[in-house]
């Protein structure tokens, strides 16, 4: 099995997929200068390893503090990947965590806009950043 994982820059989010705990993290500031360069591997390797996901509860935590539009497809695109699982394993199995800073109303509502378009376990998670 060969996870995924991408070092965080001061442009690019840190990626982080582990096939064998289905423990995926997608963290930091996500404004690549060219967001499908960035995310498209990411997402060809979901495609390419989501049937071999062997976990009982897969998660899915997102602690962006910062992302442009053009990320926003992407994630969108990652996250019904993963809402995907739900054929495999129970769907009560699968989450997403957004993260956002309490003072962040932005950050709160772009998780609210995925919350309603995805159709599984989406938790908002307020965090206060000092």
């Amino acid at each position: 099995m060969i996870n995924l994982y991408i070092e965080q820059t001061h442009k690019t989010p840190e990626i982080d997929f582990n096939l064998s705990s289905g423990k995926m993290s997608i963290s930091g500031v996500s404004v690549p200068e060219n967001a499908h360069e960035f995310y498209f591997p990411v997402i060809e390797w979901l495609q390419k390893n989501i049937a071999e996901f062997a976990c009982e509860n897969c998660e899915l935590d997102c602690k962006i503090s910062y992302l442009n539009t053009s990320s926003l497809q992407f994630l969108g695109d990652i996250f019904f990947l993963v809402d995907s699982l739900k054929s495999k394993i129970s769907e009560k199995a699968i989450s997403i965590n957004w993260y956002y800073d309490s003072y962040d109303s932005d950050m709160k509502e772009t998780g609210a806009d995925f919350k309603d378009i995805i159709d599984i376990n989406f938790n908002l998670k307020e965090v206060k950043i000092t």
